[in-house]
């Protein structure tokens, strides 16, 4: 069995480094053969003198790949026509991988023909203390991903597949592919969804999915992310992001305005929470309801 691990990286060297230290030393079985790619997406840092280095230390194949469009969604585009293995896997260069990831991914995938893909958490790898004032309904900002339980992909998953913890066989993806290149992050912009566009195809498809609460990274969270500065810019890119892929997947929830209603809802009630709550959590949570709200209908007309 063949496995091309995909990480994209954008002059972010010094994390890069530690994610490819993870998956030299997590365990491979013999059954899996595996092959990095670091796709290199423009970088202006040492990115690739990293790689060389790792590539000559390690017993795994490596592989750089250059591309120079920007944007993520971009990259992993021009980069996967270059993989040829029959298992593709997707982690963030920001990630470390458990010791027994590969293990897990072998063991699911030789005992089932049948499946398509898996998914599994993303645990916090703090680097300054969690504030007081983040909730479990925006821990997505800072890539925290906690479903412990083995759950088929449904369209009644609470969640989804997230890009930086998956595997999804070749014959599948290739489905489901192109990345749509407005969304993912592009340079500084925070912009995400294109993950999501590919998880909801893999449902429209009908593809056979599982979330495997063994399957574990754990994901770098800087200092400098746990601001309410960014956090209210995280809300306004994601909100972006998922109303540009209202146009493509439409939603079940009744509308308004061309975006789920409930969300002009969320907002009014929002409203009287600033004007009347004295917490300024719920203050500022209800600041991000309404924030979630305009920036979901500025992408469903204008992005």
């Amino acid at each position: 069995m063949n496995l091309d691990l995909v990480i994209p990286t954008h002059n972010r060297a010094a994390l890069l480094e530690r994610c490819l230290e993870s998956v030299c030393s997590a365990a491979r079985p013999r059954n899996l053969n595996v092959t990095v790619h670091i796709i290199d997406n423009n970088s202006s840092d040492n990115t690739k003198e990293i790689v060389r280095v790792f590539g000559e230390r390690t017993d795994v194949a490596v592989r750089y790949i250059f591309v120079g469009r920007p944007g993520k969604s971009a990259a992993l585009n021009d980069a996967l026509g270059q993989t040829s293995g029959e298992l593709i896997g997707f982690i963030d260069d920001d990630e470390q991988v458990h010791p027994e990831w590969f293990r897990i991914i072998e063991t699911e995938f030789a005992g089932s023909a049948n499946l398509d893909y898996i998914g599994g958490q993303c645990y916090p790898d703090w680097q300054g203390s969690p504030p007081d004032w983040m909730s479990k309904k925006y821990r997505g900002a800072v890539g925290i991903v906690l479903n412990p339980k083995r759950v088929a992909y449904s369209a009644e998953f609470p969640g989804m597949l997230m890009g930086g913890n998956s595997v999804i066989r070749r014959q599948v993806l290739e489905k489901v592919l192109p990345y749509p290149e407005n969304l993912g992050k592009i340079g500084k912009k925070i912009r995400s969804g294109e993950d999501e566009v590919i998880y909801h195809r893999l449902l429209a498809l009908g593809a056979n999915g599982v979330n495997v609460p063994e399957l574990i990274i754990y994901h770098h969270i800087p200092a400098e992310r746990l601001t309410k500065r960014y956090f209210r810019q995280w809300v306004i890119g994601r909100g972006i992001s998922t109303g540009a892929q209202l146009r493509e997947r439409g939603f079940k929830e009744t509308g308004l305005f061309g975006i789920p209603r409930y969300l002009f809802g969320d907002a009014f009630r929002s409203i009287r929470t600033i004007v009347r709550s004295k917490s300024a959590a719920e203050r500022f949570h209800a600041q991000l309801s309404i924030l979630d709200c305009l920036s979901t209908l500025y992408g469903r007309h204008l992005y």
